[in-house]
């Protein structure tokens, strides 16, 4: 992928409705100051979605022990459940050195993706709601989420108190899965950037260690002029579409507004170097996605980042690929097949260790990540920038091979400024309180629950988020 997809939602509906598209071209290259004012610190808001889910022995309303076909192991929970403090268990062991600036959350359905999909959640309807908690709607050929995803909604509020040049950094390892959970709004589906040289290029063009370039500052003329042209003609348009495409219309209004406001300020920072023109091996791009990310908040570029890892199998770790599937998703698979009765018990300990050095491979990029952010060297008021930030680990399955949005995994890093104590592990299935290892499974508690408090963490008052599928408004009981 050779250029930035942050437009393509509006891209084609301005093609649908009225017959040719309005191009929006790359302009969101600007730089503004890395502080706003303000008595508290500024936070910052991180996600890492790992395509296709974990290792996990979810089912519906119990887990799996292991004594039939399907494997009965949980490697996502802690190894000791019930102690006081988080003890990681095997896929979060390369996060040990930040165990006590982490938080891993279990049995937090997604209610919507329950309610609304196939089969327990379901590929594509899981998917558009793991981050949205949104009503599942269908456009063309599949479903789609009914309104925007958390760092959307985040991005737009911090930047109204925390400018920056950029709402959000979405960048993507490729791989499979089935579209990006990812939506600016209802139906409009944002991917993520595979190349990190056009990430580069996009979100450190000007960015200087020295002085603002003065090159940049004649191209921010010539960008200015640009969007002067396509806020007119947003605004002829306007006139002849239905008040639904007008709406639609005037978001795209205000987004303009606010790349002209950004055009009058560059920011002066040591930008990343190092970084190929070309997308390079998974492991590449996966390692440099995670330099830019970091880099992009410390100079202040941006509030919130995404990174997207694809589904895939990770032949060049320790083990390769015993099991011989060539699908990270018939990976997942194998789980169904692999336990004590099943057709494939045999390849139990491949398929094992296997699938728990993928998921450690997705852990060690996010590892990259907490370095980055908890430099001593890049300090805010005396906290690193991971105190100061929150990030979201998470998937759109618990156990891949039954496609099920009940126990989404959620694993939560840094401390919101001091809203998170860290160190914690909460369990939300109601049998555990009287049995932290039994098999039986129910809880009342949501993502729409989830991302309410995400909000609440940030200062707002939000009460509820999505769809009205969550048993309860509100936030996660005893998280903040």
């Amino acid at each position: 992928m050779s250029s930035l997809k942050k437009h393509s939602g509006r891209r084609g509906f301005l093609r649908t409705a009225v017959g040719t598209a309005i191009a929006l071209p790359a302009l969101e290259f600007t730089h503004d100051k890395a502080w706003a004012g303000g008595s508290g610190p500024n936070l910052r808001f991180l996600t890492v979605f790992s395509h296709g889910g974990t290792i996990s022995n979810q089912d519906k309303t119990s887990k799996h022990d292991g004594t039939g076909a399907a494997q009965g192991e949980d490697l996502w929970r802690p190894s000791d459940p019930t102690s006081s403090t988080l003890t990681l268990g095997p896929i979060h062991e390369p996060l040990q050195p930040w165990v006590d600036k982490l938080t891993l959350l279990e049995s937090v359905d997604n209610k919507t993706g329950i309610a609304q999909g196939e089969y327990g959640g379901g590929h594509g309807y899981s998917n558009v709601t793991s981050l949205t908690a949104a009503n599942v709607e269908f456009h063309g050929s599949g479903p789609v989420a009914g309104g925007p995803s958390i760092d959307e909604v985040l991005a737009r509020r911090l930047s109204a108190t925390q400018p920056v040049p950029f709402e959000r950094m979405h960048l993507m390892v490729h791989g499979h899965n089935y579209g990006s959970p990812y939506f600016r709004d209802a139906n409009q589906r944002v991917a993520g950037e595979r190349n990190p040289g056009a990430a580069f290029a996009t979100f450190f063009d000007g960015v200087s260690g020295n002085a603002p370039d003065p090159e940049t500052l004649r191209r921010n003329g010539v960008r200015r002029s640009v969007l002067s042209g396509l806020q007119d003609e947003y605004a002829r348009v306007r006139m002849s579409v239905s008040a639904q495409d007008s709406h639609t219309i005037e978001a795209h209004l205000d987004h303009l507004a606010s790349l002209e406001a950004q055009l009058d300020n560059t920011i002066v920072c040591e930008p990343p170097g190092g970084i190929p023109g070309n997308e390079g091996s998974t492991t590449e791009v996966a390692v440099l996605h995670a330099q830019l990310i970091v880099a992009a908040l410390r100079c202040g570029l941006t509030n919130v980042a995404n990174l997207e890892i694809g589904d895939f199998i990770t032949p060049w770790t320790a083990i390769g690929n015993p099991t011989g599937v060539d699908l990270g998703h018939a990976l997942h698979h194998l789980s169904r097949d692999v336990g004590a009765t099943g057709p494939r018990a045999a390849d139990h300990a491949d398929w094992r260790e296997e699938m728990l050095q993928n998921r450690q491979w997705r852990m060690g990029v996010v590892a990259k990540i907490l370095e980055g952010l908890d430099d001593p060297n890049f300090l805010e008021g005396g906290n690193t920038l991971l105190d100061n930030s929150l990030m979201l680990i998470t998937s759109e399955f618990s156990a891949g091979a039954k496609h099920l949005a009940y126990n989404q995994p959620v694993l939560l890093a840094g401390r919101a400024g001091g809203q998170l104590q860290g160190g914690q592990y909460i369990d939300y299935n109601k049998f555990a309180a009287s049995n932290p290892f039994t098999t039986q499974y129910e809880s009342d508690e949501s993502t729409h629950n989830l991302f309410v408090s995400v909000l609440q963490m940030f200062g707002e008052t939000d009460t509820s988020f999505g769809s009205n599928d969550a048993v309860h408004n509100g936030p996660l009981p005893g998280l903040v």
